[in-house]
């Protein structure tokens, strides 16, 4: 929860009015706790993520950097996935969540691989999101549409 009051620098209960600036280091810490969840920070899945934060929220190189690493060093903090996806809900709109989801689904299917660690993630943040399973399907078929992944049987161990 530090990070979260770091980051916000605020009441936590008073954070609707945060910066975009912001938004992105959220998002950006959300991915890389996606990338992670198996223990790992694979090259290809830290790749992704900068490639999502150029393309997707427009940001330039050096601002690329300045948030994976910012994220990345927070990153340590054992921050629950509860208070992270409270923060986005309380923050963003559905259709930012849907996107963010689907965003969290191409960095779990960036290794063309998905682990049990990976699945039991992505379950507990469709709950905690409050997606239903049809959302959560749509996003996760949007990811491999994306990452022009095809055949789902590939990607289970």
């Amino acid at each position: 929860m530090f990070f979260l009051k770091k980051l916000f620098s605020i009441n936590p209960n008073k954070i609707s009015e945060i910066n975009p600036g912001k938004k992105n280091l959220l998002i950006a810490y959300l991915l890389l706790e996606c990338a992670m969840s198996d223990g790992i920070l694979k090259e290809i899945e830290a790749k992704h993520i900068k490639k999502l934060l150029k393309e997707k929220m427009d940001l330039i190189d050096s601002e690329i950097e300045n948030i994976f690493n910012l994220a990345k060093e927070y990153s340590g903090e054992s921050i629950e996935i509860y208070s992270l996806t409270k923060e986005i809900r309380d923050n963003f709109q559905k259709d930012e969540i849907l996107e963010i989801f689907q965003f969290m689904w191409e960095i779990v299917l960036a290794d063309k691989n998905i682990d049990d660690f990976e699945s039991m993630l992505m379950s507990k943040a469709t709950g905690l999101f409050h997606l239903t399973g049809k959302e959560s399907a749509k996003a996760k078929r949007n990811a491999m549409d994306s990452l022009g992944l095809s055949d789902l049987q590939t990607l289970r161990n």
